[in-house]
């Protein structure tokens, strides 16, 4: 008998073959600041004017091409009734002038397809329950010398942030999430979270990685199984529009998930 004849499949082709959803997931600029992130845009953006009106239906007809087959936003699933109610509305009652992605993208995109809801995937961080008082938190935090590698990190990312925040002011809509989804500049704007006070101190103290960044890592993995609990076949197209910081690690999960089958953004918008 020659190899491979009359044997099973092996578990490695078991994985491969098993049915998957697809997921999209495009990494946006908000297009109205909350005021939520370090860093405050200074360039205006606009989405409501002619032009960015435009720019927005090419967007949104390209994302319509692909055929989702639900829509999932960055919006707390605790507040869904309002997602629901608004998408009910839409594009009644001025409801088509709310500057949001999540509206100005979303709805219009769900209204279009005839789709009767929105998801909403966003979530919090665990609290991470800890007995540090105020006076140990501020020792081990003044313990954190800089090690060899420390530069002024948060200055380099926010030259950073600026240059791309005046992108957005000359390039179309389509460039500019084209750019922000290109692999590079995700891998680029993770490393922001990986800097600081995770270079500073001695081998062997977390105080860096046990705060803010395990809570961060934490609200994405969140995220994540908020997106793949919406599957309900293998013929499912899910469609995720949420900010650009949350990619990295979204997509580092839905990439190794045996449920889903990643679709490069790009192939959706060029």
């Amino acid at each position: 008998m020659l190899p491979g004849q009359g044997e099973s499949q092996s578990p490695v082709q078991d994985f491969q073959s098993y049915p998957r959803a697809q997921v999209v997931v495009l990494g946006v600029f908000h297009f109205q600041d909350a005021g939520l992130d370090s860093y405050k845009p200074h360039f205006r953006f606009d989405i409501r004017s002619q032009e960015r009106q435009r720019e927005l239906e090419d967007v949104v007809d390209r994302l319509a091409r692909w055929r989702p087959t639900r829509i999932a936003v960055e919006h707390r699933p605790d507040r869904q009734a309002r997602l629901d109610s608004l998408l009910r509305l839409y594009p009644g009652a001025g409801t088509d002038t709310l500057r949001n992605e999540i509206y100005q993208v979303g709805l219009r995109l769900a209204k279009r397809l005839g789709h009767s809801g929105v998801f909403a995937i966003d979530a919090p961080a665990r609290r991470l329950d800890s007995a540090m008082t105020e006076a140990e938190y501020n020792r081990q935090q003044a313990a954190l010398r800089p090690g060899p590698l420390a530069s002024d990190w948060d200055a380099r990312f926010t030259a950073l942030y600026r240059h791309d925040d005046s992108l957005k002011t000359s390039r179309s809509l389509r460039e500019t999430l084209l750019y922000i989804n290109s692999e590079e500049r995700l891998a680029l704007g993770h490393g922001h979270y990986l800097v600081g006070n995770l270079l500073n101190g001695e081998v062997g103290n977390y105080f860096g990685t046990d705060g803010f960044l395990s809570g961060w890592y934490n609200r994405n993995l969140r995220i994540y199984s908020n997106i793949v609990r919406l599957i309900r076949s293998p013929e499912e197209r899910i469609l995720v529009i949420i900010g650009a910081g949350h990619v990295p690690i979204i997509r580092h999960a839905l990439q190794a998930s045996p449920v889903v089958s990643l679709v490069n953004v790009e192939t959706v918008l060029r």
